[in-house]
């Protein structure tokens, strides 16, 4: 088989920049909850403030909160998630009912950092802001693809593939370049649809 048979190209990358996103948006979230019910100790009113969000669906801080065997009026699904992701060793990472609790919540949001969250109009990651300038999609997030230390702090062990179909690179480049479309498959547009 010679080069120009191949049609189709796809990369296996890692995900270098998505607990450095993620992190701050939880500590956040953890300190708007915290001000909240200590403003609604004091008044019927909760805080204004355009940090307002929830990183997590209701069903996933459930299923965290479950999972870690932890108290639901003393522990935010958000706090156990900071935990987890910070604690040294990744203890989490050992543990396959902890592996299956973090499983959607971290696919979703890795699809989001990787779709949606931008600056100046290019992609927040710099390794998705390449293939995707390139005209590649984002085709497919690999659950514990990395379960390297590296693999663990910064993308929670997630990788991500990229695919390359040579009738689709030039239509790609330019959405990215002119209207900062990033292509994506359907089973990534599928974890953009939970979104919050």
């Amino acid at each position: 088989m010679h080069s120009r048979d191949v049609l189709t190209f796809v990369t296996l990358s890692p995900i270098p920049g998505f607990l450095k996103w993620l992190l701050p948006k939880l500590e956040l979230q953890i300190r708007y909850s915290q001000v909240g019910s200590e403003s609604n100790t004091e008044s019927s009113e909760a805080p204004s403030t355009t940090f307002k969000e929830n990183v997590l669906l209701p069903e996933e801080e459930d299923i965290l909160i479950e999972a870690c065997g932890k108290d639901k009026e003393s522990n935010s699904g958000k706090q156990i998630l900071r935990d987890l992701l910070t604690s040294p060793g990744h203890e989490w990472a050992k543990s396959p009912k902890l592996v299956e609790a973090l499983r959607a919540p971290l696919m979703r949001l890795c699809a989001r950092y990787l779709i949606v969250e931008k600056k100046r109009g290019r992609a927040l990651d710099q390794v998705t802001n390449f293939h995707v300038r390139n005209g590649a999609s984002v085709e497919r997030l690999n659950w514990m693809g990395d379960t390297s230390i590296k693999g663990l702090e910064t993308s929670a062990g997630i990788m991500v593939n990229y695919i390359y179909r040579l009738e689709n690179i030039d239509t790609n480049n330019q959405a990215y370049l002119n209207k900062g479309i990033i292509a994506a498959s359907p089973a990534i547009e599928q974890y953009l649809q939970s979104r919050l």
